[in-house]
């Protein structure tokens, strides 16, 4: 009896391993990450995707004016400035799922305001709820999840230089 189950599993085993060589490919994949050769469209993507989005106002803390031209890079992604009204929206690409994004106001580089030191605040989508239409559907792909959003307002204290 103890033969009879090692020869199944060993059948279960070979079975897995070769249909894993046969039809897929069992090297590790980054998601959101391709060989260069396919193109890299959000329609194309193979795996589940949605946009998030973290739309937001900076302000001046002795003037609680609106700070315009203040770079907001969300991620790795690129820079965005603020409008005059202090606004901006900056976005990624990320798994549907829960997920905490790094946000950094005026970081160094580009476009950096001297009058303000760098900020970072950790922005946390827990369960979110994704937006959804079919024109979603169809532009980007069967995989995508949709859109979901979050406000934040954060007020910056000018730097006293002597």
């Amino acid at each position: 009896m103890k033969k009879l189950h090692l020869i199944g599993m060993t059948l279960v085993m070979a079975l897995v391993i070769s249909s894993c060589f046969a039809i897929y490919s069992c090297e590790d994949t980054i998601p959101f990450r391709y060989k260069p050769y396919p193109p890299d469209s959000l329609a194309t993507r193979q795996i589940p995707h949605a946009f998030f989005i973290v739309n937001g106002m900076v302000q001046d803390s002795l003037t609680q004016e609106h700070i315009p031209d203040l770079p907001i890079a969300l991620r790795s992604e690129e820079a965005v400035l603020t409008n005059e009204e202090g606004e901006f929206s900056a976005h990624t690409v990320a798994f549907p799922t829960s997920q905490e994004f790094r946000l950094l106001i005026n970081p160094y580089g580009e476009n950096h305001n001297p009058m303000y030191a760098p900020e970072t605040l950790y922005i946390h989508f827990i369960l979110p709820t994704f937006q959804l239409s079919q024109d979603d559907i169809l532009e980007y792909g069967s995989y995508f999840f949709g859109s979901t959003y979050t406000t934040v307002t954060k007020t910056l204290t000018p730097l006293v230089y002597e």
